[in-house]
C-alpha cells in the first residue's frame, strides 16, 4: 500500500513537471506556513522545478505530498485547456484571378469544418510559376476584400491578408508559414490544399519526390552566386513543422498509400457528422475564359452583356471587373466617348457616404462625363494619416463597386496613392494629361479653399531639377499661375464658406483664376449638402474604442450608416481606427 502511494507521488511529480506547474504555487501548496520557501519558489527556473518537486516529496512524505498538491492538478488542467485553446488559422492561398463564388464557399466550409478558428485568404504576389497572371496583385487583393466584406457577415472569421501582395519578391509557402509563425507565436498556422496538388508532377514538376521537393528562397544567395542556388529545398521541413488539410477535389484521387506518403502532418478536411463538404469545379480560369468570350461578343455585336459570368463571382466583384476593365473587357460605347473627367481627390481616411454623394452629384450636374476618385499617397500636410494607401484605395474601390450601378461613371484611380513621393495638384494634373491626352480634366475643390488669405496662384509643386545637396528651399517651385491657366476647376459650395459676387463678376470666382466655375445642378434640383467628414468618422471610432475598453461592450460603433456597409465591414475586419472587433 505504501509503495502504491509512493508511486502515485512520483507520478504526481512527473505530471507537475511536464505541465510546467508554477513553482510559486507549488511552494505555497506544500509549505504554506513558510513564507521564505514561497518567496524562493518564485526564483526557481524551469530546469530546477523537478528537483524542487522531489524535495517537497522528501520533506512531506508521499501521503501529505499527494494531499497538498491535489489542488495543483486543477491548475494543470486549466493550463492544458488554455493551451488547447490556442487560435488556429488556416492559410488559404491562391491567385484569385478573379476570386469566385466557389473560392468563397471553400473558405466558408473550412470554417464550418471546425479545423480552424479563422481562415486567411492570401492572394499571391509575384509568382514565378504563373507569369501569365491576368491582373495585378493589388486588383486581386481588392477583389478578395470586396468579396469577403460583401458576402460574409462582419463576425464571420474570414479575412484577407496582404503579406504577399505587399512583398517585392516571391514568398514561397514554407517562407510564408514561417513568417506568420514568427509574427504571431501564440497562433498555430496550417495550410489548405486540394487533392489536385497531390498528383504526379503537380507539386514539383518532373520530380519524383513530390511535396518534399518544394523550394523556398535561399536567403544566403547573393548576386554572382550560381543561379541554381537561388532556391533551396524546404519541403521536408515544411511538412514536419506545419499541418496541412487536404480538400478532396472531384476527379483527383489520392494514389494508393494515402496522405502519409506525402507527409506526416497531412489530413483530410472532414465536415461535422451528418454534413457534406460543399464543392464545385468552378475555377478562376473558367471565369477568365468566359470573360474573353464575352469580350469578343461585345466587340462583334456592340452589346454590353457579360451574362456568361453573372452568378459565378460576387456582384460587387463583377462591378469591380467592369469598372476597372479587367480581363480585356472593353468599355461600353458611351464611356469611350467621354471627354470631360472630374478629379475628386482627397485622403479618404476613410471614404464616407458624403464623399459618394458628392461624386454622384458631379455626374448629375452634367459638369463632367465621368468622376475619378483619387485617394492621396504621402501627404506632407497630413503626416498622421491613420491607414495605409492600400487600405484607403481598397475602401474607395469597395465603396464604388458596392454603392453605384455597374455603368455609373464614377471610378477610382491609383495614380497618386501608391506613388513613392507626394503628388502636388499641378503635377497630378500634368501626369494625367500626359497619360490621357484625349481627356479634358478638371479638378474639384470646395469653396472653403477660396477664403481670404488663400491664393491658388501660390500653390507649389516638386522642382524636377532639384537634386540631393541642393538648397532645401529650392525643393519646391511655385506653379499655381500655370495650373490656373492650363486646367479647369469645378467649385462646390461648402456651407459656411461663401464667395461673394462682385459687380464685374457675378460668380465671384475670377479673382481666384480664369478657369474656375461653380458646380450648378440641373434646373429644379438641389445640391445635397452635408457636414460629414472623415475626421468625424475617426473621432467617433476613437470614442467607440474607449467605450468598449471601459465597459467591455461592442454594440456601439457610432459610424453605422455613415460609411458604406462593405467599408464598415472592412474597417472592422482589418481593425482600422481602433475598431478591432475580431
Amino acid at each position: 500500500m505504501l509503495e502504491d502511494i509512493e508511486a502515485q507521488a512520483v507520478e504526481r511529480i512527473c505530471v507537475l513537471a511536464r505541465a510546467r506547474c508554477d513553482v510559486a504555487a507549488f511552494c505555497k501548496a506544500v509549505n504554506a506556513d513558510d513564507p521564505r520557501l514561497v518567496a524562493a519558489g518564485t526564483c526557481v527556473g524551469a530546469a530546477d522545478a523537478f528537483h524542487l518537486f522531489a524535495a517537497g516529496l522528501e520533506n512531506l512524505g508521499p501521503k501529505l505530498f499527494l494531499e497538498r498538491t491535489r489542488p495543483l492538478l486543477e491548475l494543470v488542467a486549466t493550463a492544458r485547456q488554455h493551451a488547447k485553446r490556442r487560435r488556429r488559422i488556416a492559410v488559404f492561398g491562391g491567385g484569385f484571378d478573379p476570386v469566385t463564388n466557389t473560392a468563397l464557399t471553400t473558405a466558408a466550409e473550412i470554417v464550418h469544418s471546425r479545423c480552424a478558428d479563422e481562415v486567411w485568404m492570401v492572394p499571391c504576389g509575384i509568382r514565378p510559376d504563373k507569369p501569365g497572371l491576368e491582373t495585378s496583385s493589388r486588383d486581386r487583393y481588392c477583389m478578395c476584400q470586396i468579396a469577403v466584406n460583401t458576402v460574409f457577415g462582419t463576425e464571420f472569421p474570414i479575412r484577407v491578408d496582404d503579406t504577399e501582395v505587399l512583398s517585392n519578391h516571391p514568398i514561397f509557402t514554407y517562407d510564408l508559414l514561417c513568417l506568420y509563425r514568427e509574427r504571431w507565436p501564440d497562433i498555430d498556422f496550417c495550410g489548405v490544399i486540394g487533392s489536385d496538388w497531390l498528383q504526379p508532377g503537380q507539386w514539383h514538376q518532373h520530380t519524383p519526390d513530390g511535396i518534399t521537393a518544394w523550394t523556398s528562397r535561399n536567403h544566403h544567395w547573393q548576386p554572382g552566386d550560381p543561379e541554381e542556388q537561388r532556391l533551396t529545398v524546404t519541403g521536408k521541413k515544411m511538412l514536419e513543422e506545419f499541418d496541412f488539410y487536404v480538400i478532396q477535389r472531384p476527379g483527383y484521387e489520392v494514389p494508393a498509400g494515402g496522405l502519409h506518403q506525402f507527409g506526416p502532418r497531412l489530413s483530410w478536411l472532414r465536415m461535422p457528422a451528418g454534413t457534406a463538404f460543399i464543392s464545385a469545379n468552378l475555377q478562376s480560369e473558367e471565369v477568365r475564359k468566359r470573360t474573353a468570350m464575352a469580350a469578343r461578343a461585345r466587340r462583334a455585336a456592340s452589346t454590353g452583356s457579360l451574362d456568361l459570368i453573372v452568378g459565378l463571382v460576387p456582384r460587387a466583384v463583377l462591378a469591380y471587373m467592369l469598372k476597372s476593365r479587367l480581363y480585356d473587357i472593353p468599355a461600353t460605347p458611351n464611356r469611350e466617348q467621354r471627354k470631360r473627367v472630374a478629379i475628386f481627390g482627397g485622403a479618404f481616411d476613410p471614404i464616407t457616404n458624403s464623399h459618394l454623394t458628392c461624386a454622384a452629384q458631379i455626374v448629375h450636374s452634367q459638369c463632367a462625363d465621368e468622376v475619378w476618385i483619387v485617394p492621396s499617397g504621402p501627404r506632407p500636410d497630413k503626416p498622421k494619416l491613420k491607414t495605409s494607401p492600400l487600405d484607403r484605395y481598397c475602401m474607395c474601390k469597395m465603396a464604388v463597386a458596392t454603392e453605384f450601378t455597374i455603368d455609373f461613371p464614377v471610378l477610382v484611380s491609383d495614380i497618386e496613392c501608391f506613388a513613392p513621393v507626394a503628388f502636388y495638384t499641378y503635377d497630378l494634373l500634368c501626369s494625367l494629361r500626359t497619360m490621357h491626352s484625349e481627356v479634358q480634366f478638371m479638378f474639384v475643390i470646395g469653396s472653403d479653399w477660396l477664403q481670404p488669405g488663400s491664393s491658388m496662384a501660390k500653390w507649389t509643386s516638386m522642382n524636377p531639377e532639384w537634386q540631393e545637396g541642393d538648397p532645401e528651399d529650392q525643393r519646391l517651385i511655385v506653379t499655381g499661375e500655370r495650373m490656373l491657366q492650363e486646367f479647369d476647376f469645378l467649385v462646390i459650395h461648402r456651407p459656411g464658406y461663401d464667395v461673394p459676387p462682385t459687380e464685374d463678376d457675378p460668380t465671384g470666382l475670377r479673382q481666384f483664376g480664369p478657369r474656375l466655375s461653380w458646380m450648378i445642378m440641373p434646373e429644379g434640383t438641389t445640391f445635397i449638402k452635408g457636414n460629414l467628414s472623415s475626421t468625424e468618422i475617426r473621432k467617433r471610432t476613437a470614442v467607440a474604442a474607449r467605450v468598449r475598453d471601459k465597459a467591455q461592450q461592442q454594440e456601439w460603433s457610432g459610424i453605422d450608416g455613415l460609411v458604406p456597409r462593405g467599408v464598415l465591414s472592412y474597417i472592422r475586419r482589418q481593425g482600422l481606427y481602433s475598431m478591432n472587433w475580431r
